[in-house]
């Protein structure tokens, strides 16, 4: 139960990270020889050029004439993504904190079996997230330097690696309560 514990503190930890990396905007500096390093950042929410008309500086999902010029044709997908994948760690958080409280010890390896499932569609949802927001933001020598990377995106690649370890920890304990269950058949025939 302890390897169960240790999942589900890393899956809530990696859930408030991922959703902190989210809604901070600064995830990546393009490069830009005309706009300031400091004013010039996309995130998944929001884009900001760094321009003092005020084009390019808005969310990313209002559609208005000032933001279509320089939303990137990828950031509605991210955006929504980001979305499903906060939701569903919630879910997996609201399902594993059940499972605390599941009476039935036959469903458990299958309910396990789920949370390790739901925690590895998010695993992979984030690490499509945060490798479409660098891949897609390359110079024009298709580079990308680390000072074009932002803080936010290493939160949500640090977020990713906890849905991992969270999801190998629920399988491991998986594996545990398969060998109970079986050694438990064993022993009382």
């Amino acid at each position: 139960m302890a390897l169960f514990y240790v999942g589900y503190l890393i899956a809530v930890s990696s859930t408030i990270a991922f959703i902190l990396a989210i809604l901070t905007p600064k995830w990546i500096y393009p490069n830009s020889p005309t706009y300031p390093n400091e004013t010039n950042y996309r995130g998944i929410f929001y884009v900001d050029q760094g321009r003092s008309d005020g084009i390019c500086r808005d969310w990313i999902l209002v559609y208005k004439p000032s933001v279509d010029s320089c939303r990137p044709p990828y950031a509605v997908a991210c955006a929504a993504l980001s979305i499903i994948a906060s939701s569903l760690s919630i879910i997996l958080l609201w399902l594993a904190g059940g499972y605390l409280y599941l009476r039935r010890r036959r469903l458990a390896p299958h309910f396990v079996t789920a949370l390790a499932a739901l925690t590895f569609l998010i695993f992979c949802i984030t690490v499509v997230i945060w490798v479409v927001m660098i891949t897609m933001n390359r110079d024009g020598n298709l580079t990308i330097r680390r000072e074009n990377i932002g803080f936010s995106t290493w939160i949500a690649v640090g977020a990713s690696g906890g849905y991992l370890i969270a999801c190998i920890l629920f399988i491991i304990y998986r594996i545990d309560l398969g060998h109970r269950s079986s050694s438990h058949d064993l022993y009382s025939a």
